[in-house]
């Protein structure tokens, strides 16, 4: 089988640089709590998880293409899944990224790095 690609929206984007990073965090109620005992009662609402990209030597171009899906958007997000072990698509959005100008000179203009998380909308406990 062909190397699967990371897409937006179903177009090919430039690859990361070496891996697209997995986070989740799970949301809790407020009456959560640990004792003094050491011991806890927690209660979880909901799983969220987001992928961080970041990449280097990007050309302009590139970053155009990416950043006209994501800026100020939802869009959907296809790649590897590490909860489910599948590669998937995942609707997202971005809160925060950053860039690097390297250079502009004409012809090579290219940004350093990029980097930026894309949060999934749906909680884990809602996906398949």
């Amino acid at each position: 089988m062909a190397q699967q690609k990371y897409k937006i929206n179903g177009v090919e984007i430039w690859q990361p640089d070496r891996d697209l990073g997995w986070d989740f965090e799970t949301t809790y109620t407020e009456d959560s709590t640990r004792m003094q005992s050491g011991g806890g009662v927690f209660t979880e609402m909901f799983t969220v998880e987001s992928f961080a990209y970041q990449a280097s030597g990007v050309p302009v171009d590139e970053w155009t293409k990416i950043s006209q899906m994501i800026v100020g958007r939802k869009f959907t997000l296809y790649a590897w899944n590490p909860h489910f072990g599948r590669w998937m698509n995942h609707r997202c959005y971005v809160g925060k990224g950053t860039l690097e100008i390297g250079t502009l000179e004409e012809n090579y203009e290219k940004y350093s790095s990029i980097s930026f998380n894309m949060v999934d909308i749906l909680p884990l406990e809602m996906q398949s």
